[in-house]
Order: C-alpha cells, then structure tokens, then sequence
C-alpha cells in the first residue's frame, strides 16, 4: 500500500502561503558590544498591516526570516528600496546597515556590521522589548551590492549561522572578498552584469568559482549595469557616465524582474524550508533568458528533504541499528532487497544536518552526524522513488 505524502510532513516542511503584507519602516540603531560598542545604524523594513514609519508588524504569530543588504559605495539605503519592496511583502525583515557610507569606507567593518546584524535582529524574537518580540525567525542571509556585495563575503567569514548568501555586482574589498569567498560553506546565488565595467564580471565570476560549497548559482545578466541593480542611484550613475559606459539595451525592471524571479525561490527554499520553491528555483532557472548562467549543486546539506512515496514494504526493509544511540556513536542504515539511492538526516525542527545522494548501496553508515540529544527524522529513498522515514532518538 502507497500513501501519497511529502515526506517531510509539517515536522520538516514550511507552510506555503500566499499572504502578502504591507511595508512597515524603522530607523534603528543597534549596539555592537564586541566591537566597543560600535553603532550599527540600520534602515529596517518589516511586514506589517499597513505601510508606513514606526507601524506594527504584522498582526498574528507568523516569524520572519531576516536579510541583511550591504549597499555600494557611497550609495544611499534608498536605492534599495525596490529589494525591500519585492521581499517584505512575501515575509521578510530586511535590514540596511548605513554605516561605511564615506568616501573611505573600512570594508572589514562594514562586513561585521552585516554579519552582526544578522544575530542581532534574529535574536530581537526572545527580547520582550522588542516590537520583533517573539516574530523572528532563526533564519537569516546577507546580501549586499557592490561594495556592500564584497562586504557579503567577509560577514560569512564573521558568523557562520548566516544560512544563505546572494550579492549583486560584488565588488572586491580589503580585506579580499575573493578570498573570503573560499570559506563560504552554504548556499550562494551571485549576479553580474555583462556591460558592468565599474565592476567587471569577471570579478564576480571568480567570486563565484572560489566558493567551495557545493551548491551555488551564477546569473550574469546581458547587458546589465552596474548601476542597474541600484536602481540609476545618481550617484552611482555619475560613476557610469565618467567611466564611459552609462549605456545599455536593457532598464532596471528588466534587471530587478531576472532578480526576483530567483532570489525569492532562493529564499523561500533556505529559509523558510519551502521545498517545493526548490523546484521553482529550478524550472526558473532552466528557463531564464537574457542571462549566462552556470549552476552546480551536487549535494546540498543545507537543502530540503525531497517529495516522495512512503512505501509500507520498503519502509519495513530499513533497519536503523542501534536505536536509540548514544552522542557521537555511528549508526547503520541497512535496507534488505531495495537499493539505497539518498537519505537525509534533520533534527526536529527541519534543519538538514546531513545528506547524501546518487548511492547505490544496501547500507549507509552514519559517522560524526548526531553531535546534539534530541529528536532526529532519517529518510531514507530508494532507485525506486519509494522513501521511508525514520525517528531517531540520540540520548
């Protein structure tokens, strides 16, 4: 007997919704206190049930991922305000941080200033005093243009719970964002424009070739400006014009449009735990034109367990031995007939710890995976597309 089923049911998979919200506004500044209690000046955009300065959040319990955008040189927040447009509607805080806007920025900082807002404001859901009381969720990703893209780069260097990192036109920094980029172990969408000589695409391109993790996405849009992704900021724009190359066959829509049509699909799968948005990000991408485009993703610890078929039968051929196990102790995944193709290892609150696909196998051994108590989930998936779906308890 076969029950259609996503696997993962509400344990491990986001709750898909078509609600959208309003645009709340803050000017915050947040207190650094390991950093001499630096002052991080921060632009905060928020859901809520009707737009404007100081609002509500939104009414009801719903918790929100937060993104954290580090904007170009010289380049005010505002030039991003179509960014917070598309995603705060769709259940986003998105946070600027204002700081480094001089004509001689300390990149270092700025990408600390990323990075600590990141743990800041998704720590705001436990503080009682907080408007964000109790709606944050334990999500986040950095993002940045430009300067603010290099700066992308060096916040994953200064907090590693960052789930996701996307940047247009990144920029290099001092210290190296192209070096920075050979740390970054999580998921990474990087966007270029082919007419950018402010910063050419050839620098993105290594950025993107440098990181290691092994699911990543690199759109470079023809004929896309630098300046596109900033909305002709004047600023910036004057930048174009002396550089001689303020021309192109292509507007900011068509840039933003390319943008959304990933990024929220991108978004939605890292940190909301959608995982049907995975798929959305696939066809989108597989379909997009008026890009160069390169894409590997070969495993993806970071990503959603798959939809599938629990099979009764297959499901009494997996032995998970011992069980319950000890912290730190191996454990062996056996199926009697049936090939093992993937299995997914998440904890109960539908984080992936562990994944492993493209098997052809009767047994898997599990080493250095269960490092915390607590309750785990292992589906296991065969050639077949059958799947069945474990609990572990690790005392």
């Amino acid at each position: 007997m076969r029950i259609l089923l996503l696997i993962l049911l509400t344990l491990l998979l986001g709750t898909v919704t078509a609600q959208t919200y309003m645009i709340g506004y803050r000017s915050s500044i947040f207190i650094d206190a390991a950093r001499g209690n630096r002052s991080v000046n921060t632009a905060l955009y928020y859901p809520a049930n009707s737009s404007g300065d100081g609002v509500p959040i939104a009414n009801g319990t719903a918790q929100f991922p937060v993104i954290v955008f580090g904007h170009g040189f010289v380049m005010p927040y505002s030039a991003y305000r179509w960014l917070a447009d598309s995603l705060v509607q769709y259940g986003y805080i998105l946070a600027f941080p204002t700081t480094e806007g001089s004509l001689s920025p300390n990149h270092s900082d700025f990408g600390k200033d990323i990075a600590f807002l990141c743990q800041r404001i998704t720590a705001l859901t436990d503080s009682t005093a907080s408007f964000l009381f109790g709606r944050v969720m334990n999500k986040s990703a950095a993002g940045g243009h430009s300067m603010g893209g290099g700066a992308s780069f060096l916040a994953m260097l200064n907090n590693t719970s960052i789930n996701a990192l996307f940047n247009f036109a990144a920029a290099e920094t001092n210290p190296s964002a192209k070096s920075a980029a050979f740390s970054v172990q999580k998921p990474a969408l990087i966007f270029a424009g082919t007419s950018d000589c402010i910063v050419p695409d050839s620098n993105q391109l290594r950025m993107y070739n440098n990181i290691p993790y092994t699911c990543k996405t690199y759109i470079d849009i023809n004929n896309g400006l630098h300046c596109h992704f900033g909305n002709n900021d004047f600023t910036c724009v004057l930048g174009q014009i002396s550089s001689g190359c303020n021309n192109s066959t292509i507007n900011s829509s068509v840039v933003f449009n390319k943008i959304q049509s990933l990024l929220l699909p991108f978004l939605d799968y890292y940190l909301k735990g959608i995982c049907t948005r995975g798929t959305d990000f696939e066809n989108t991408y597989n379909n997009i034109t008026g890009v160069n485009k390169q894409r590997i993703c070969t495993v993806d610890p970071f990503g959603c367990s798959p939809t599938g078929i629990i099979d009764l039968a297959f499901d009494k051929e997996i032995k998970i031995m011992p069980d319950p196990i000890s912290l730190q102790e191996q454990v062996k995944i056996q199926s009697k007939n049936s090939w093992i193709k993937s299995l997914w290892v998440a904890d109960a609150g539908g984080r992936v710890l562990y994944k492993e696909t493209g098997l052809l196998t009767h047994t898997v051994i599990l080493k250095n995976v269960f490092t915390q108590k607590g309750l785990f989930i292992i589906t296991v998936m065969s050639n077949d597309k059958k799947a069945a779906v474990r609990k572990l308890i690790v005392n």
